[in-house]
């Protein structure tokens, strides 16, 4: 009995040390960007925080069409060959291949409306001439960075992860804060961020020119695998490009270019979450989509779900209590936001929840009914879209509140599911460190 306490008590302080250190370094790098972020909103007027704020929008939105589910493929393909190096770089390549076909189909079908939009907000030609060619480079670029970073994902090379955020997050608010000194509006920020990430890919292709092999062959099996995952996937995806964005998108179409600046602004609290986000992305789901015990499985699933509600709940809550500290780091000219900022964090909560349950069933290949969620969450869109004033900041953030809670309930419906199903089911042979953390 001591023994078996003291080997558990030896895994728990395994993985408390395992996330410190990576979430040590990761608060760093999400301090530089929070700061970063507070830096482009007190300098940019508020028609350049508007542009910006499109434009990152509309790059985030061609991110999620580019993808429709081909790094969740990789994820529950990998999980079983990532120590083949053949085989885990011709599952690499393959995917590469459908992510460059989605980014250009993407590019196509979401660069007019980029351009409507800023024409829209009173974007000089000036303006839309550098922001868009400069967003689209920078979304290509960070494709690339999310496939071919995989390799490290897996193999848990948490310095080498750390160091592909922290240099570029060093360099760019390096950057900012050069150009508040000399002049920074829209297309500089845009710029700036563009650069940083050709800096992670120079940093990625140095470290997996070796880990990879590139002459793989190109492999039907993976290709037919990824396409199956996809064709679940791509409804939904397409929907969430509108959806995972709908506060952005209600008041870009209600409201005038200073309410959008007024989002984007509070949105820069939504960052506090992105502190524990990569630490569940990369030091926890690598483990988890690794893992093949049906009954750890759950156990994990249960841990990392109730783990980042009680987060999630404590944050909002400090929000409500202590708005005017957050406030003051945006700048006065968004001092009439202060009875909005609890409910753009708990819009950010909810999201981040969401996002959470998808992660976990996503790297499983466990894939949200199309035909349930999307009619639900459109019904409940167009019921709450028909009872609030979309013209005003708080109405359309309770909109974008209520609107996750269907979504969040199906996720976790089809988790409790799917690990029924697999407690069922024959266990396969343990994966290697699936359940206690190594050093790199």
């Amino acid at each position: 009995m001591s023994g078996a306490l003291s080997d558990r008590h030896r895994k728990w302080l395994g993985w408390l040390n395992l996330l410190a250190r990576f979430a040590s370094v990761q608060l760093v790098i999400q301090m530089l960007g929070f700061v970063s972020g507070i830096l482009i909103v007190r300098h940019l007027s508020k028609p350049d925080y508007a542009w910006f704020t499109i434009a990152t929008t509309f790059v985030a939105t061609m991110g999620m069409l580019a993808d429709c589910g081909v790094l969740g493929a990789c994820s529950a393909v990998g999980g079983t060959i990532w120590q083949d190096k053949v085989k885990f770089s011709s599952l690499i390549l393959t995917a590469l291949s459908f992510r460059r076909k989605l980014a250009i189909a993407a590019v196509a079908i979401l660069t007019g409306p980029f351009i409507w939009m800023l024409a829209k907000k009173q974007a000089p030609a000036a303006v839309i001439a550098v922001v868009v060619p400069v967003a689209l480079l920078g979304f290509f670029l960070q494709m690339t960075v999310n496939l071919l970073s995989s390799g490290m994902w897996y193999r848990q090379q948490l310095r080498r992860m750390q160091l592909l955020g922290l240099a570029p997050a060093i360099f760019r608010a390096a950057l900012i804060a050069l150009a508040c000194l000399l002049v920074l509006d829209a297309r500089i920020a845009i710029g700036i961020g563009t650069v940083a990430i050709v800096l992670q890919v120079l940093l990625l292709y140095r470290w997996e020119r070796e880990s990879l092999d590139w002459g793989a062959p190109y492999s039907p099996e993976y290709a037919g695998r990824i396409r199956t995952i996809l064709k679940k996937q791509a409804p939904l995806t397409i929907f969430h490009c509108v959806q995972g964005q709908i506060v952005v998108w209600l008041i870009s179409i209600f409201g005038g270019k200073d309410q959008v600046a007024e989002i984007g602004a509070l949105g820069r609290f939504a960052i506090i979450f992105t502190v524990v986000s990569p630490v569940i992305n990369n030091v926890i789901l690598p483990r988890f989509a690794r893992c093949q015990d049906p009954a750890m499985l759950k156990r994990r699933y249960r841990q990392i779900a109730l783990g980042f509600v009680a987060m999630a709940g404590a944050l909002v809550t400090l929000a409500a209590i202590f708005p005017k500290p957050l406030i003051w780091l945006i700048g006065a000219k968004y001092a009439n936001l202060e009875g909005q900022v609890w409910l753009m964090m708990l819009y950010a909560a909810l999201g981040g929840t969401f996002g959470c349950l998808v992660s976990l069933t996503y790297v499983k290949g466990w894939i949200l009914p199309a035909a349930i969620s999307i009619p639900m969450e459109i019904a409940t869109q167009v019921i709450l879209i028909l009872c609030f004033d979309l013209s005003k900041i708080s109405s359309v953030l309770v909109v974008g509140c209520i609107g996750q809670l269907p979504p969040i309930l199906l996720a976790f419906i089809v988790a409790q599911r799917e690990l029924k199903k697999a407690a069922l089911s024959p266990t396969p042979p343990a994966v290697a460190d699936a359940e206690s953390p190594k050093p790199e």
